[in-house]
């Protein structure tokens, strides 16, 4: 064979597009007690101060396992934040 073979074009694989969280964004929490979304900081989140629900002023933590979960749900979707 004295022709050259025509090379197969490259495929072009787009990655997964991931979004950094800032601290500020504001997530909505349900309240155990009246069930309404309060926005709560991941800042806030994250320092372990307590959740006061901006309807029934109920106060209540936010456990390590609530923000391993938020965490992975979060970056499920594409969504990551610093420790």
């Amino acid at each position: 064979m004295s022709q050259a073979l025509p090379v197969k074009q490259a495929e072009i694989r787009y990655g997964e597009v991931s979004t950094i969280l800032s601290e500020k964004v504001m997530i909505p929490i349900n309240c155990d007690h009246c069930r309404q979304d309060t926005d709560i900081s991941i800042e806030t989140l994250k320092s372990k101060q307590g959740i006061l629900c901006e309807h029934c002023s109920n106060v209540r933590t936010f456990s390590t396992t609530e923000m391993r979960l938020m965490r992975m749900l979060l970056a499920q979707a594409g969504y990551h934040f610093a420790l």
